[in-house]
């Protein structure tokens, strides 16, 4: 009996592992509490140095943009440059926020874990909750993660 219930422990945490897919790189985030999203293919982009991290799948498009390349956590809203917008049917933005209370605000954030300067890539993980550009519908981006993501630079003239 103690081996079926050590064996029973042992399954359970195995399957409660993290749900995200092995695959190296990858970018995939929940949506709504009830899909997972997972893009099938990414970039990430250093620019005027800023950096832009977008991923598009079957199901939208996720983007997200700091002011800086550099490892640490960035709060989302619409009161910082720093921004986040998922794409499908409906663009939505942590730069908006909901129009029937004050209370009905953008917010999430992005934590950059690394940057590997040798391999050029960056990893993190992200969550945000935003608005429609008109206030009225918002979306849940959760348990976000971006895994060893090809780093890229634009030098502009």
């Amino acid at each position: 009996m103690k081996k079926l219930i050590i064996i029973s422990i042992v399954f359970m945490f195995y399957n409660c592992e993290n749900e995200l897919s092995n695959k190296i790189p990858s970018f995939e985030a929940v949506i709504n509490d009830n899909f997972n999203w997972v893009a099938d293919s990414y970039v990430a982009t250093v620019q005027n140095n800023q950096l832009s991290i977008t991923g598009t799948g079957q199901f939208g498009t996720i983007a997200m943009q700091v002011d800086s390349p550099e490892v640490r956590s960035y709060n989302l809203s619409s009161l910082t440059d720093e921004f986040a917008i998922f794409q499908d049917t409906l663009q939505f933005s942590t730069q908006n926020d909901g129009v029937n209370s004050i209370a009905f605000l953008s917010d999430g954030y992005i934590d950059i874990n690394e940057i590997d300067n040798v391999n050029n890539t960056i990893t993190g993980h992200f969550h945000f909750d935003a608005y429609n550009l008109t206030g009225e519908y918002t979306i849940n981006i959760s348990e976000g993660v971006f895994y060893r993501i090809p780093i890229t630079s634009e030098i502009q003239d």
